[in-house]
């Protein structure tokens, strides 16, 4: 039995609502709000945050991969750099998938090629994707932030992949170059129709023939959408019923790119039960349907996943928005780190490793020679440091140079006895507090002429 064996999701706490970007350009007011990244966020820590959930608690993968059309490098595997933050080891298999919106299903199917070929018996997949809409666009009023990650194997499944079925179309829906900072796109009723429902609705229809199965026998139907409504055309077209069909997230989360399809399989699977159907379909220049069955594992995962952790935040205004948007990318130009001092500071800096002194048990960052607390300099030993804690004191900072002020500066007591300083982040000045639960997340801090420079930060812990 090969298929899903868990999943887990990440969605950005910050809000912006539909009447806070119609009131920036004079435009009519509509309901609904949409999931954006903070300022220091992109595609590769979203996914990163999702992973590690997945994986805190799971043997490591033996595959890992990562989809997303908005990637922070063109040519740096975001994959590799994810393995390392997540403290896999080098031996994990690790590729970067992009190019379509469909990149995520591609990793999966990739990723079940790889189990039922036997090169894995566990993998793992993440999507991301951090689009940005062209300023007064329509895509602007419903692009939204998310990571999803999926883990597949043999053991523990909880979907049994049933069958698949994938189109290949070159069709000229979506499209952003190289040198593009925005989506470019033939919005219309014929791209709709000819571009998003034929090719749905086929790959749909080739996977359930494959399988012999009736579409009234689907339990759950994750239609990734290009726009919070087309898929309900589509499903109507198999003659699944509405009530079936997965929430696309329009209304509070928005469109997602990459992410979308695994973000709703994973919202069907929390809603689904033993036995159910799960029909997933994806799409961009063609389309890749999944059928899965739910097996009696099902039970014993905690759900739901799909829902977000503190309560979210909600810009003020579209102005303080487009600033931290854009904080980053003014601030380019700082100094350079070389691969000498990156593969010297690596397993400290990007795996989060501390030592570790058995003599008297203290576990301390950053990495010693001695221990601090005996003294002693034989024995001492690099070990992973825990990533969820309480603050045990912190500072309001009004003179760093953040977008926002102030910079909350903490001190943070991991669960491990080891002691943290950094930044806390996606946290509201007047909620933080002694003893509040938080965990640490990679973030991407500054940039350089040529790179991004990415550390750890704590926020308000969520809900595992």
């Amino acid at each position: 039995m090969i298929g899903i064996t868990s999943y887990n999701c990440y969605i950005p706490r910050y809000r912006l609502s539909q009447a806070v970007i119609a009131q920036a350009w004079a435009g009519r007011p509509m309901p609904g709000c949409k999931a954006v990244y903070n300022f220091d966020e992109d595609s590769l820590t979203m996914g990163q945050a999702a992973a590690w959930r997945l994986l805190a608690s799971a043997p490591p993968p033996e595959v890992l991969y990562f989809a997303s059309t908005t990637a922070p490098y063109w040519q740096r595997s975001a994959a590799s750099l994810m393995a390392a933050s997540c403290d896999l080891p080098a031996s994990v298999a690790t590729a970067d998938f992009g190019g379509s919106l469909r990149c995520g299903a591609s990793a999966l199917r990739a990723a079940l090629d790889a189990v039922a070929a036997g090169r894995a018996s566990r993998a793992c997949v993440v999507a991301a994707d951090a689009r940005e809409g062209a300023p007064e666009s329509a895509e602007e009023l419903i692009f939204g932030d998310a990571a999803a990650a999926l883990a597949v194997g043999s053991d523990g499944v909880i979907a049994e992949l049933v069958g698949s079925a994938s189109r290949s179309d070159d069709f000229l829906d979506e499209w952003r170059r190289d040198v593009d900072p925005h989506i470019h796109s033939f919005a219309s009723k014929f791209s709709l129709t000819r571009g998003y429902q034929a090719n749905v609705v086929e790959a749909a229809r080739a996977v359930l023939e494959k399988a012999g199965l009736e579409a009234r026998r689907i339990a759950r139907a994750a239609f990734a959408s290009p726009d919070g409504r087309a898929h309900a055309a589509a499903a109507k077209a198999l003659s699944i019923p509405a009530d079936r069909l997965e929430d696309s997230r329009l209304g509070d989360i928005g469109v997602t790119g990459a992410a979308m399809p695994l973000l709703l399989l994973a919202q069907a699977l929390d809603r689904a039960a033993a036995g159910d159907f799960v029909l997933a379909v994806a799409y961009g220049e063609g389309a890749d349907a999944f059928l899965f069955r739910v097996t009696d594992a099902i039970a014993s995962l905690p759900r739901p996943v799909t829902q977000p952790g503190p309560p979210p935040i909600e810009y003020p205004s579209y102005t303080v928005y487009r600033k931290l948007r854009e904080f980053l990318k003014t601030r380019a130009g700082g100094m350079e780190v070389s691969n000498v001092l990156w593969e010297r500071e690596e397993p400290q800096n990007v795996r989060l490793h501390g030592t570790f002194c058995p003599r008297c048990g203290r576990l301390q960052f950053p990495m010693t020679r001695v221990c601090s607390g005996c003294r002693s300099a034989e024995g001492l030993v690099e070990k992973p440091l825990p990533r969820a804690g309480r603050v045990f004191t912190f500072t309001k900072d009004f003179l760093y140079d953040a977008p926002v002020q102030p910079t909350i500066m903490a001190v943070v007591d991991l669960e491990g006895g080891a002691r943290f300083l950094c930044q806390l982040t996606d946290a509201a000045e007047n909620e933080v507090t002694i003893d509040m639960e938080v965990e640490l997340v990679l973030r991407r801090m500054r940039e350089s002429a040529s790179m991004h420079h990415y550390y750890w930060k704590a926020r308000p812990r969520s809900t595992p």
